[in-house]
C-alpha cells in the first residue's frame, strides 16, 4: 500500500512536533526556562517589570517554535507554501498587534535557517532557537503589554 506524501509529510512534521514539546522541558544554555523577573514582581507592581517578565517567557516560546518549523521547513523543502500554511496555523498574522510581529519574524527566521536545524537536537541546544531568543529579547520590552 502506498501511502500519499502530503500524508506521510504531515505525519512527520506533526511527530516532529510533539517529540520537541516533550524535549522543551530540558534547560538551555542561557537559561530561558528561569524567569528572572518573577521574584521581583512578587514585591512590585511595576508596568515594565511586568513587560519584561512576559517577554521574557514569550521569547521562550518563540525560540522554541522557531526551532520547531525550521526543522518543520527542513524535513519539507520541496513544498514550502504546505510548510508556509502549517506555520501559520500555528502563528496566524491577523491580530493587529506585536504578536504579528513575533509570528512573521517565527515564519522569516524558520525558511532563513531551516538548513542549521537539527532535528536530533533538543531547541535547547539549537542555533535557531538561539537566534530567535537573541532577536526576541532584544525587543522593546513595552510591545510586551498586549499579551
Amino acid at each position: 500500500m502506498k501511502i500519499p506524501f502530503n500524508f506521510k509529510s504531515s505525519l512527520v512534521f506533526v511527530s516532529l512536533f510533539f517529540f520537541a514539546q516533550s524535549i522543551a522541558a530540558e534547560k538551555p544554555p542561557w537559561d530561558y526556562d528561569n524567569n528572572i523577573y518573577l521574584e521581583l514582581l512578587q514585591n512590585s507592581d511595576d508596568e515594565m517589570l511586568l513587560n519584561k517578565s512576559t517577554q521574557f517567557d514569550v521569547c521562550g516560546t518563540m525560540a522554541r517554535n522557531t526551532d520547531q518549523m525550521a526543522v518543520g521547513v527542513q524535513i519539507n523543502k520541496e513544498r514550502p507554501e504546505f510548510i508556509r500554511n502549517i506555520i501559520l496555523d500555528f502563528h496566524p498574522m491577523d491580530n493587529g498587534d506585536f504578536r504579528d510581529v513575533i509570528n512573521q519574524k517565527i515564519m522569516d527566521m524558520a525558511f532563513e535557517m531551516a538548513d542549521l536545524a537539527d532535528g536530533d537536537k533538543s531547541s535547547d541546544d539549537s542555533v535557531v532557537a538561539h537566534a530567535a531568543w537573541d532577536w526576541c529579547i532584544a525587543q522593546e520590552p513595552e510591545h510586551f503589554a498586549v499579551y
